[in-house]
């Protein structure tokens, strides 16, 4: 049985032949068209329960790279950071590099993977106003405490741009979308291998309009004035084929949410030895199946990784190499103590989560992973065990034996 990570089902084109030939009729396919304007009204409805505003981006990326602009302003002339957590994708320190700022990284907290707020706030004391914007990470979808950015944003007079790549159709603990109300910025992205899946594209969300129609202009290239730019600006906008997509998503997303959070549920069930992040009432979008090994086979995830392979069960380490380990943001970057980081990254194992994934093929995962942990604790112990032999037959060197 051949099982995969992930298995791409973005809605059909080849299934659209009607609305694909309407785009074609009325000869608009791009420049916030009227299916991109009818996809933005019917997610800030679906998902934002109608508060705020939200536009589309081509990717997530182009989006972060837009909501840092905006929140931070010129170029700094200056050395500034952009404080986020080492454990996350390389978008959002390229995003940060890109508006001229050096990623911080921050520790993360060892339950909900997400920026430790301990860490956050040292570092915030530690760097003051050199810290230019915070960049917080929703762990693999997961609702992080947004009103304590909130409290961050007017206490410190910082600005904070949320990287929720992962987490639209994540429920926050009043049951409202992730991100509802939330007077910075969140972006989040439709990519392929997402929850969310269309192809390429993504969300800005902000319960500031304001914010958001100037992210529009921005967005195609900074046109304030008819054809004259004003402000910063990029080409960022999403197509009407890709804003198509979106709409078709849309329109079976619950179902697909639903199913991911009973697989989810499955997984936590099957696998007692993994740790996993804590369970909240409402769903979390699920990307995929992310759970932390026992720190005693950290070593071991390779052998684990390869025998799940063999097995034809698809799996993966994200974050792992955290950004700090990766050469380029070592080179560019600014960290000091990383530790939970570092233990977490060496523990994490990504497991398949698709929205066809059956009860039966969780189960054959999850047998595959329970044989295999289980001989690595087996091997785990006769190396230990071996060890402990091999110091008490070793001879005493004479400097010990005449200290005894």
């Amino acid at each position: 049985m051949q099982i995969p990570l992930i298995k791409p089902s973005p809605p059909r084109l080849s299934e659209a032949a009607e609305q694909l030939r309407a785009i074609e009729e009325s000869g608009i396919f791009s420049n916030f068209g009227p299916v991109n304007s009818a996809f933005e009204q019917d997610m800030l409805a679906q998902m934002f329960g109608g508060s705020g505003a939200c536009m589309t981006v081509c990717n997530a990326t182009i989006g972060l790279m837009l909501a840092i602009q905006q929140a931070v302003g010129s170029r700094p002339r200056r050395t500034r950071y952009a404080l986020m957590p080492s454990f996350t994708f390389a978008a959002a320190a390229h995003a940060a590099m890109w508006c001229g700022l050096t990623p911080l990284f921050c520790d993360i907290d060892p339950n909900t993977w997400a920026a430790s707020a301990a860490d956050e706030e040292r570092l915030l004391a530690k760097h003051g106003d050199d810290i230019a914007v915070v960049m917080p990470y929703a762990a693999f979808g997961y609702d992080i405490d947004l009103a304590r950015y909130e409290d961050m944003m007017v206490r410190r007079g910082i600005p904070v741009v949320v990287d929720a790549a992962a987490s639209l159709g994540t429920l926050s603990a009043q049951g409202v979308g992730f991100g509802t109300g939330f007077s910075g910025w969140v972006v989040f992205s439709m990519h392929a291998t997402k929850a969310f899946a269309t192809g390429e594209a993504g969300v800005i969300y902000s319960r500031n309009e304001a914010f958001v129609a100037e992210l529009r202009q921005m967005c195609n290239f900074g046109f304030g004035a008819p054809r004259s730019a004003t402000m910063p600006g990029l080409n960022g906008k999403l197509s009407e084929v890709g804003a198509l997509l979106c709409r078709l998503r849309l329109e079976s997303y619950d179902a697909s949410m639903a199913h991911r959070d009973g697989i989810m549920k499955l997984y936590r069930d099957l696998l007692p030895d993994l740790a996993f992040q804590p369970l909240r009432p409402h769903r979390q979008a699920h990307q995929f199946a992310a759970g932390l090994l026992p720190g005693t086979l950290a070593a071991s995830r390779p052998d684990l990784a390869a025998a799940l392979r063999e097995a034809g069960i698809g799996n993966a380490s994200y974050f792992s190499p955290h950004l700090a380990q990766q050469s380029y943001f070592a080179e560019h970057s600014v960290w000091d103590d990383l530790s939970v980081t570092d233990d977490l990254a060496g523990r994490i194992i990504s497991l398949p989560m698709f929205d066809t994934i059956t009860p039966e093929e969780v189960q054959e995962v999850a047998s595959v992973m329970n044989r295999e942990l289980a001989r690595l604790q087996r091997t785990s112990v006769r190396s230990l065990l071996r060890s402990r032999m091999s110091l008490a037959d070793a001879p005493v060197p004479l400097e010990t034996a005449a200290a005894l």
